[in-house]
């Protein structure tokens, strides 16, 4: 019997040595069939992974030297040349500068040269809307909100509810318009 057991053994262990060889070999072929392809890949991949380390690399130090810029504004408003790198680096932040700086004694001019700039759309209604243009589509639910609450603190009901009445149904400020119609405005 034992020696009946050591000969499955041998045979079950040089199939598996088999196994392992013939796995090798058609690994081998695979590899030396599609060895373009393979290195190709490898490359493009490579070439991607370094891409996205530069360019993220890029964007931070962008951000870093427009943070700086900001700051620099903030603590000198007539500092010229951060004012450049700023509208250069980050023309919203810019923009932001500009709601939160413009007095009016430039407010329309520096709105103006905001308003120029390639930024976010929402910063641009805000920046019309500031300037006094209550034109602005995104912010007009907000305007009629402002507009109804006036007439109301004025007793003026029935025109703070045609207000109220311009803005959609499927609004945000629907609560908002729900309590100040209920509170009437108190």
């Amino acid at each position: 019997m034992a020696v009946k057991e050591n000969i499955d053994y041998i045979k079950s262990e040089i199939s598996s040595q088999e196994q392992f060889l013939e796995s090798a070999i058609k690994s081998e072929r695979f590899f030396r069939k599609n060895k373009r392809i393979l290195i190709a890949i490898f490359l493009v991949i490579l070439i991607a992974i370094i891409a996205y380390g530069v360019f993220n690399t890029i964007q931070v130090e962008t951000k870093i030297e427009a943070n700086k810029a900001y700051n620099a504004l903030i603590n000198n408003p007539d500092d010229n040349s951060s004012k450049e790198l700023l509208i250069a680096k980050n023309p919203s932040l810019y923009a932001l500068f500009v709601i939160k700086t413009a007095d009016d004694l430039n407010k329309i001019k520096l709105i103006d040269e905001a308003l120029a700039l390639d930024i976010d759309p929402l910063l641009k209604e805000i920046l019309q809307n500031l300037k006094g243009n209550k034109s602005a589509k995104i912010l007009s639910n907000y305007n009629y909100l402002i507009d109804g609450y006036e007439l109301l603190k004025d007793g003026k009901i029935d025109e703070a509810k045609g207000e109220f009445a311009k803005i959609p149904l499927n609004s945000q400020l629907q609560p908002i318009v729900k309590n100040l119609e209920h509170y009437q405005g108190k």
